[in-house]
């Protein structure tokens, strides 16, 4: 019994512990959970479900989240129709991606010494064209936005 005792009340202390150490996955009330997470995944207004958690805020939680209160009261069980649900996003959500301008590393150089140092021929093609997309997978927060946001 004792035994029961001490491994429930040790159960309970790591629990309490890996609970307490990791921070919750996400708080969003717009990307995470809510009504507007919701409603555009029952919409199935894009082809991606990962399209709307990349469109960036036009505005701040709050407001975003008021409008869309304010939206939903007007139509039955709050149930924004899909039309004016994407209306909704295009004035308050930007498209992904669009805060990001083309960037190459700095230090990125076309012949890098490493790829000297690949004897296997087929290796060191495929070596170079992993490096080469660094050219194209590049992105920086355009300077305009990161002033500002």
């Amino acid at each position: 019994m004792l035994t029961l005792v001490l491994f429930s009340l040790s159960s309970v202390a790591l629990s309490t512990c890996v609970n307490g150490a990791f921070p919750p996955p996400c708080d969003s009330e717009i990307y995470c959970a809510g009504p507007i997470l919701h409603q555009v995944q029952q919409a199935k207004l894009f082809d991606d479900d990962k399209y709307f958690v990349d469109m960036k805020l036009r505005e701040s939680p709050d407001v975003v989240l008021s409008a869309f209160r304010n939206l939903s009261s007007e139509w039955p069980n709050a149930t924004v129709p899909p039309a004016e649900l994407q209306e909704f996003l295009s004035a308050y959500f930007e498209e992904p991606g669009t805060e990001f301008e083309s960037w190459t590393p700095p230090d990125w150089h076309d012949q890098p010494k490493f790829l000297g140092g690949i004897a296997n021929q087929e290796l060191r093609n495929w070596a170079e064209k992993i490096h080469m997309l660094w050219k194209s997978l590049g992105r920086k927060v355009e300077t305009s936005r990161a002033q500002t946001h």
